[in-house]
């Protein structure tokens, strides 16, 4: 699994848009996907939004987003099995 942040531009007032670090307006969402070992397709399985001002290291965003996505994963495929979560540099947080 891919956990990363993207910042997403808004060029209106819309649900939690804010002033982002780059000077800009927008959101700040984080997005999980899957590859589903050599035939994956990298599907997205969860997306938190976030408003653009929200921080990159957030522990507490990255946990939740991690959760969400292992949510989506069917229980056979888990079974006796590890799933390796990947993050951007944003993940490497103590928590």
């Amino acid at each position: 699994m891919d956990i990363g942040g993207v910042l997403t531009l808004a060029h209106s007032e819309k649900q939690d848009a804010t002033a982002t670090r780059k000077k800009t307006f927008g959101h700040h969402p984080l997005v999980a996907f899957v590859d589903h070992g050599q035939a994956g397709s990298g599907e997205p399985v969860a997306s938190l939004l976030r408003p653009g001002n929200a921080g990159f290291n957030t522990a507490a965003d990255h946990i939740e987003t991690a959760r969400l996505a292992l949510a989506q994963l069917l229980k056979a495929l888990r079974l006796g099995r590890q799933t390796l979560i990947r993050t951007d540099s944003g993940g490497s947080i103590h928590a």
